[in-house]
């Protein structure tokens, strides 16, 4: 599998598996085609949209392979920085298979996993069956994207403010945006549901990272499903 080493946001501790941004993705992402990092990031990189086409047809062992790479380096896996478990508008079932197999092996050798994660658009129990191994959280941007993500079986959520209910969009100017930053509140409650606000969003790039990195504080929360997270629109 095509993986990358971490990111300034996500840190060095992880590896980084992406898939094509739109191809597995579903239509009702409220982000596809309207500001969506990810998309931009294809657009502004031409390596990366054909590095993520690398992971649409995946094999089992390969999967298992990079997921033990992962435990011999000491890293987590984040999974999907980009796209999403469909492909051509459903969920892509062979992938899925995969991963869980990749995973089931290695548990049934007595090896105990790497902390994995990932944010989906996607509200399907067949992806909530995966946080046997991995920490799976519903993106959710209103009450009924939560209502779906519930009755599909999700237990965390990354609520989106996209609506910018919580706080305005992040300014691009560096003291405005600093100033942003300070009057994030730490913990918010929306539809009776607690959501702490990104850390790393809320101190700033290089202050938190999500995972081990030398020189920042290490998240963890979404990384080891501690809790339902809030990302104020940036």
């Amino acid at each position: 599998m095509k993986v990358a080493n971490g990111n300034d946001k996500l840190g060095k501790g992880c590896l980084v598996v992406s898939r094509p941004v739109g191809d597995t993705c579903p239509n009702s992402c409220a982000f596809l085609g309207n500001g969506c990092y990810a998309e931009n990031t294809e657009k502004i990189y031409p390596g990366v949209r054909p590095a993520g086409m690398q992971n649409l047809i995946t094999e089992r062992g390969r999967v298992r392979s990079m997921i033990l790479d992962a435990m011999r380096q000491g890293k987590s896996i984040r999974w999907h920085e980009r796209g999403d478990w469909f492909l051509n508008g459903q969920l892509d079932t062979d992938y899925v298979s995969n991963v869980m197999w990749a995973c089931e092996s290695i548990v049934n050798e007595g090896k105990i996993l790497p902390d994995m994660w990932f944010y989906t658009h996607i509200y399907d129990s067949r992806l909530v069956a995966m946080e046997k191994y991995m920490n799976v959280y519903a993106s959710i941007h209103n009450a009924e994207d939560k209502s779906a993500a519930i009755a599909a079986g999700f237990k965390l959520f990354a609520w989106c403010d996209s609506d910018e209910k919580v706080a305005t969009k992040r300014p691009r100017n560096k003291a405005k945006a600093d100033a942003w930053r300070k009057a994030l509140p730490k913990l918010v409650v929306i539809d009776d549901t607690k959501y702490i606000t990104c850390p790393e969003i809320r101190r700033g790039r290089g202050v938190v990272t999500c995972t081990p990195t030398k020189g920042s504080v290490s998240c963890d929360l979404c990384v080891r499903g501690l809790a339902n997270v809030l990302f104020p629109s940036h």
